[in-house]
């Protein structure tokens, strides 16, 4: 019996001590890098308290949690681990899939050529993509058969980035071979031969395939590559040096493992990441996809979200302009739709921003210049929804303490 009491105290040791290990790691590994990931940021309880309690469970593995301003991280909490089974602990540069977080990327992108004078929002797109002179859309006659016709008005840029401009959210070759299948430019003109399913402006249909047009255009008018569009106008002079759409061997090594739920077992279980082709760092047959493509960590994500609430600016050089920021974050879809959607952003409030397919969420106010960064990797998890509820009441109060205190 003393031997059973002894060992159950060592093994409780062991599991209480790599739960401490995961949740203070990210104090220890903030670094110097940058004045915005250093020292002065600190975990807090409130986010602590909030998910803990979920990894202590089994019912999610593990969270990283930023709250900062446009000037500095205010609040960095890694809690729980990248992956279960080897007890990793989340960190300040884990690697995640942000998927459709992708996007609001892609109209930043959009408005540095608008702000250039290059883009005009409401034109059609076919001025930049010629390929969509003559596209169609789908109509259901009397007896409930489908044929085509010419759409009331043609689509615009607009309009793609609100998915307002008719197109359904993926293709069947994307649901076959992948949403990453075809680089940008190949993509579009196989778009262009994929009727829409509605006139555009008249409903609000979520489209990888308006946002990956988005990318196309960029790519016509700016001569450069989708990839190479971003990595100079943002993630180079961001200092965001994991970002990218092939994450190699080496930072594969730092992604955080995604889980479902195992309902026949009752407990978390790895899956594969959805959508992709295989490996993810081969370049000859996976290509940047605008619309859910990129790969992060929470380090470099909560720059790019410091530079929105700056209303484009960050640590003293402008990306885009407040114009630009403006129209990223006020509501573009038309009256006659009330769902309120910006360019590539979701609205809360205040608050804009996107999630991803596997439960993250990062978004920006420029009224109070915060940020809020939530990174998990998880897809189908019964509590998922209620851990994101707790974060963010618990990041909320982060924010209102600061507020109060500074």
């Amino acid at each position: 019996m003393k031997g059973r009491i002894q060992f159950f105290i060592v093994a409780t040791t062991i599991f209480l001590s790599s739960i401490a290990f995961s949740y203070f790691s990210c104090a220890a590994e903030l670094g110097t890098e940058s004045t915005q990931i250093s020292a002065q940021s600190t975990s807090h309880p409130a986010v602590r308290d909030a998910l803990q309690p979920f990894v202590d469970r089994g019912e999610m593995a593990g969270f990283v949690s930023v709250v900062a301003n446009k000037d500095r991280v205010l609040q960095l909490d890694c809690v729980g681990f990248a992956n279960v089974e080897t007890q990793t602990p989340m960190a300040p540069d884990t690697l995640f899939w942000i998927a459709s977080t992708t996007k609001i990327f892609t109209s930043a992108a959009i408005m540095t050529l608008v702000d250039e004078e290059k883009i005009n929002l409401d034109d059609p797109i076919e001025k930049y993509l010629p390929q969509f002179r003559g596209c169609k859309v789908f109509v259901s006659n009397a007896e409930g058969v489908l044929t085509l016709r010419d759409p009331k008005t043609k689509p615009t840029v607009r309009q793609a980035l609100c998915h307002t401009a008719g197109w359904s959210f993926k293709t069947p070759m994307m649901d076959h071979f992948g949403i990453d299948s075809l680089p940008p430019d190949k993509a579009a003109l196989y778009f262009a031969s994929v009727p829409m399913v509605s006139d555009p402006g008249e409903k609000y249909q979520y489209s990888q395939v308006g946002i990956d047009l988005a990318g196309a255009i960029v790519e016509k008018v700016s001569g450069m590559p989708f990839h190479e569009y971003l990595q100079t106008k943002f993630f180079t002079p961001l200092g965001m040096k994991d970002t990218t759409f092939w994450p190699d061997a080496e930072a594969q090594r730092k992604l955080a493992t995604s889980y479902r739920w195992n309902r026949e077992a009752n407990r978390l279980a790895e899956m594969k990441l959805e959508m992709f082709s295989y490996p993810l760092d081969d370049r000859t047959r996976r290509f940047a996809e605008p619309g859910g493509g990129l790969f992060s960590t929470p380090q470099d994500l909560v720059k790019f979200f410091q530079m929105l609430a700056g209303k484009g600016v960050y640590d003293g050089t402008r990306y885009l302009s407040e114009s630009a920021v403006e129209q990223i974050a006020t509501k573009q879809t038309p009256p006659n739709i009330s769902h309120a959607y910006g360019l590539c952003a979701f609205l809360y409030g205040a608050w804009f921003g996107h999630g991803g397919a596997y439960g993250n969420e990062a978004a920006a106010n420029t009224q109070t210049g915060e940020v809020m960064i939530y990174m998990v990797q998880v897809g189908g998890v019964p509590k998922q929804g209620e851990a994101k509820n707790a974060w963010r009441q618990a990041a909320e109060k982060v924010l209102k303490e600061r507020a109060i205190h500074e």
